[in-house]
């Protein structure tokens, strides 16, 4: 009877322990099955946040290169503008005096007031005498060149500077100054 005790005994620990194996071997799946969960949403996330993170690197890299162009775009604009500026300044004295000629005789009106640049005092002067129009020379003003009519009450101002008309044709022209040094 006693050795049937101990039977029963050395099965049922037997049992409990199969049982307890058994559980343990579950718990032990069931954590290795959520730590390649927990590991697979970890790696999907960094590779989430590492593309994003080369997108953003990406974007900011192309936005500093869009950025250097149009510097280097602007640069030349103005180098362009420059150059003309340049031009302008080394007209020939022929050129120059056909140019007032063509300014003052297609917008002056008779009683207006002429300015000049000082170093263009005389050309101008002579201009109106030979267009023989009753236009007064009325002084000097800082400019490249090219004239400013005005109106004998002042109300009228004529500016004809190649200042002005290059900065006009600067604005306006820019995009096609563009448009054939950068395609």
């Amino acid at each position: 009877m006693i050795q049937e005790i101990y039977q029963k005994g050395d099965e049922e620990v037997k049992k409990i322990k199969a049982e307890a194996e058994s559980e343990a071997k579950r718990i032990i799946e069931e954590a290795q099955e959520r730590a390649k969960d927990i590991l697979r949403k970890a790696r999907e996330e960094a590779e989430r946040e590492a593309e994003a993170l080369r997108r953003r690197e990406i974007s900011s890299v192309s936005l500093e290169m869009k950025r250097l162009m149009l510097n280097k775009q602007k640069e030349l604009l103005d180098s362009v503008f420059e150059s003309l500026v340049k031009r302008i300044k080394e007209m020939d004295l022929e050129t120059k005096r056909k140019l007032m000629k063509k300014l003052i005789e297609n917008n002056a009106v008779e009683g207006m007031r002429v300015y000049s640049a000082k170093e263009d005092e005389e050309l101008v002067k002579n201009v109106i005498n030979e267009l023989k129009l009753k236009l007064s020379y009325a002084g000097n003003i800082d400019c490249l060149g090219g004239v400013i009519l005005e109106s004998p009450d002042g109300e009228i101002v004529i500016d004809l500077t190649f200042d002005k008309i290059l900065s006009r044709v600067q604005e306006m022209k820019v995009g096609e100054v563009s448009k054939i040094l950068f395609g």
